[in-house]
């Protein structure tokens, strides 16, 4: 990702107010109300992604109850270890300057100066745990268990994982 959408990105974060209200009318319409009290724990900002990323989908021509919800939920388990502006620059300019070392500094707990770079990693499970107990449908659970993964060749649900992750490298 460039610098100028990593600006937009840190402003949007910055600056975001709540969901208008159509907005929350269509979140309510895409997900169940367990579904919605967990899309109610994001920030305003991870709201506004997450909504972001199902207009994409909507507007690509996708219309698939499932890929809504994932869309929408996909960041859940960063809600476990909530990241602050300065966390996400950590994490992007970690990534940058030490890629083969973030995905080592991901692993164990979200503790000290690891805990960015462990919440990156572990997100998508955290939030497939999460969507499990909220009741999601089982291709939700795995769209977000899997959507920071490397998309498979094919399988049951390759077309909509690499759908969920266009779109969220959109937003």
């Amino acid at each position: 990702m460039g610098l100028r959408y990593r600006l937009r990105q840190l402003w949007s974060n910055l600056t975001a107010g709540p969901l208008s209200d159509p907005a929350r009318r269509e979140v309510g319409a895409a997900l169940a109300p367990a579904e919605t009290a967990l899309f109610d724990r994001f920030s305003p900002a991870d709201q506004w992604h997450s909504y972001r990323v199902l207009c994409d989908l909507r507007r690509a021509g996708y219309n698939d109850a499932d890929l809504w919800a994932a869309a929408l939920l996909h960041d859940v388990g960063k809600t476990r270890w909530p990241l602050s502006a300065w966390d996400r620059t950590v994490i992007v300019v970690g990534a940058v300057l030490f890629p083969g070392r973030v995905e080592r500094w991901g692993q164990g707990t979200a503790e000290g100066w690891r805990r960015p770079f462990v919440v990156r990693a572990q997100h998508p499970a955290w939030g497939a745990e999460m969507a499990i107990a909220a009741g999601s449908r089982p291709v939700v659970v795995e769209l977000i268990r899997r959507h920071q993964d490397k998309p498979p060749a094919e399988d049951a649900l390759a077309d909509l994982l690499r759908a969920l992750q266009w779109a969220d490298d959109q937003n």
